[in-house]
């Protein structure tokens, strides 16, 4: 008789067991283009308690809840994924899966990402929020302005070396291997048409390139000179894989810098690639030359000068 008690008692509790809220993680954001996206999560636990409903929950503010964008990803515990379309272009989220029982909604960790933006031609760029600016992370690959219009492809090097108009070309006039790689190069005519990045984009001026390396550190007192500045900003700047070897950087700065080199302006050459990357700012410093930023694979700084509006040098935008 006393055995019959016990497992009665123990059958009294098991039914009388309070349910909880799930418990869940949130998947890692993939598949990112201009407007879509892939997520999901992992109901772990569903807190003894049928799981009603599930999805992901996104803002551009910080801890989205269900009250904000969701989408609607069945019921039932496990793994489940999540697409999100109908994104805005360059524009950064936050995102939770989530779960609800009937006892009420919880979350899974949170995670930020950028969408992606494209130029007229469709090329389709990653961007990155670096302290207040928006930059693109990867250098400018289109072969068209903003209105559509072409810019010159110029290939033979007297002919680029001779020139005081826009024009763009490919590192060694290769476009199947520089164009996914490294972008094209550009003089600083097509810079000054002003029409050079995406419609609400820019080429940064100096100005702009200033604030984004005070955000990482070049101190305040050597960001107008000329020449090397700071410590371990280009290390920053520089990405991970690319580079010769020994000089990768950390990209902590999300900025993801590639050799692509440069074309000289006196001769029309292509150099530098593997070792040195160089980007074109919106600034002149007089008539015949504009101010431009330069990482080089053996310096962990970033340098600073101006050079002739003829040379061939990357290109990277910023939204307005």
């Amino acid at each position: 008789m006393a055995l019959i008690c016990v497992i009665s008692v123990f059958v009294l509790l098991q039914g009388c067991k309070k349910a909880t809220v799930p418990i869940l993680t949130t998947a890692e954001v993939t598949g990112i283009t201009i407007n879509a996206a892939v997520s999901g999560g992992d109901i772990t636990s569903d807190g003894d308690d049928e799981i009603i409903a599930r999805g992901v929950c996104y803002n551009t503010s910080s801890n989205p809840s269900i009250t904000d964008s969701k989408t609607s990803d069945g019921s039932g515990s496990g793994i489940f994924t999540s697409n999100l379309s109908g994104l805005q272009p360059a524009t950064t989220y936050y995102i939770r899966a989530y779960a609800t029982n009937s006892v009420g909604t919880s979350y899974g960790e949170e995670f930020i990402f950028n969408t992606k933006m494209a130029d007229s031609e469709g090329n389709q760029y990653t961007v990155v929020k670096i302290g207040s600016q928006i930059w693109m992370a990867e250098n400018l690959k289109t072969t068209k302005y903003n209105d559509n219009a072409l810019i010159p492809n110029v290939t033979g090097d007297a002919a680029w070396a001779a020139l005081t108009t826009h024009a763009y070309c490919w590192y060694s006039n290769d476009a199947a291997y520089n164009k996914p790689l490294y972008g094209a190069l550009y003089n600083w005519y097509a810079v000054k048409s002003g029409k050079l990045c995406p419609t609400g984009w820019h080429v940064p001026t100096d100005a702009e390139y200033n604030t984004l390396e005070l955000s990482i550190g070049i101190p305040q007192a050597q960001i107008d000179t000329w020449g090397w500045r700071g410590t371990d900003q280009g290390k920053q700047l520089k990405n991970t894989t690319g580079w010769s070897t020994g000089q990768n950087g950390t990209n902590t700065s999300g900025f993801a810098a590639l050799p692509g080199g440069y074309r000289y302006y006196e001769t029309g050459a292509f150099n530098g690639q593997n070792t040195l990357g160089y980007w074109w700012t919106a600034t002149e410093v007089d008539a015949t030359r504009a101010w431009y930023r330069m990482l080089e694979g053996t310096n962990n700084g970033v340098y600073k000068a101006g050079t002739e509006k003829k040379a061939g040098k990357s290109v990277r935008c910023m939204k307005n």
